[in-house]
């Protein structure tokens, strides 16, 4: 997936948009499940030695899968992938039911005290969208946020893993 670096910081009106859409559980989820999936594949782009093969490859490579080779490799711990995988299965749900909400026995399945109430998914998505995000800033900003992205490159060669 080549990417060219854009004029203006597209995270800044992915923001806005979520908070567009606060109150629409279905807009929420598929928002913020769309740019989850942008930065997955961004991933896979910088972390995996096959990347061109799995990103042409889209019917053997779905977004199920590529979570799968993400936490295979350790760049998306096993905690985190589970949260993945529950988003991925709502995101589904919100997409292919005539009528959608979030319940709360939904969001019991998140396992998580904080986000028990549906009230809560529009905090819920801004904090998972930006756990990932905080994890790999250097990958992320200059993609998507070059105003904030780190002019000097030598820092790319570290690793940061999801902890």
């Amino acid at each position: 997936m080549n990417r060219s670096h854009k004029q203006k910081d597209d995270l800044l009106e992915i923001i806005s948009e979520l908070d567009k859409v606060k109150d629409n559980h279905r807009s929420l989820i598929l928002i913020s499940h769309g740019f989850i999936e942008l930065l997955i594949n961004i991933l896979v782009d910088t972390k995996c030695k096959n990347s061109n093969k799995i990103s042409k490859n889209a019917k053997d490579y779905s977004h199920a899968t590529k979570l799968i080779i993400l936490n295979e490799i350790n760049v998306i711990p096993d905690d985190y992938y589970e949260y993945l995988e529950w988003f991925r299965k709502i995101r589904n749900k919100a997409a292919h039911r005539p009528l959608f909400k979030v319940t709360k026995s939904d969001m019991i399945l998140l396992k998580n005290d904080k986000f028990i109430n549906p009230d809560t998914l529009y905090n819920f998505c801004i904090k998972f969208v930006s756990a990932l995000w905080n994890k790999y800033p250097d990958i992320f900003a200059p993609i998507f946020a070059p105003s904030i992205a780190r002019k000097d490159k030598s820092h790319l060669k570290k690793k940061y893993p999801l902890a």
